[in-house]
């Protein structure tokens, strides 16, 4: 017979067993978001996009896309709004991404490689994997969360926290994009 500290074990083996096949499951909230604007910036034949996203004045992304291939991001504060306001207006996005990569304060920048099919993934599709860079800090999502000194569950957090941001950057993309 199970006693209840028993049972209490059991489910906790249980749990934690599961716990690597949760962020392999995790379905993707970017995805639907990041093939849409794939599709409008191929339909109209842009390899680049820039826009200000939420959160504060001075908040800035860019992508560059190569299609087929990889989709990169960039977001952060830039600290002179007034010179980055023109280069939107004039729909000057590769040279707004080329001036976000190297002026964007290093505590506020984002840089994602969204490899393969557009959007997180939490494991590697086809050998390819994506990575998020926050303030320095980068994770892969090659489902390979030990190599990267992560447990199961922080890999999962990384991965949940990682995609929710990524489809609110990308949702200011998307809206520059259909303008």
């Amino acid at each position: 017979m199970l006693t209840h500290t028993s049972v209490r074990f059991v489910m906790t083996a249980l749990i934690l067993a599961a716990l690597p096949w949760t962020a392999a499951a995790q379905v993707s909230k970017s995805a639907a978001i990041a093939k849409e604007l794939v599709q409008v910036m191929e339909a109209k034949k842009l390899d680049s996009i820039a826009a200000k996203t939420p959160g504060g004045e001075g908040q800035y992304a860019a992508a560059l896309y190569f299609p087929n291939v990889q989709l990169l991001v960039i977001s952060g504060r830039y600290s002179a709004p007034q010179l980055m306001e023109p280069k939107l207006a004039g729909k000057q996005y590769r040279d707004t991404y080329m001036e976000l990569s190297g002026t964007v304060s290093a505590d506020s920048k984002i840089f994602v490689q969204d490899m393969g099919e557009p959007g997180l993934s939490a494991k590697k599709q086809e050998n390819m994997y994506d990575t998020w860079t926050r303030a320095g800090k980068i994770v892969m999502f090659d489902g390979e969360n030990e190599k990267q000194k992560l447990s199961d569950a922080e890999y999962a957090k990384a991965f949940t926290d990682a995609d929710e941001e990524y489809a609110r950057i990308l949702g200011a993309l998307l809206a520059e994009a259909k303008k």
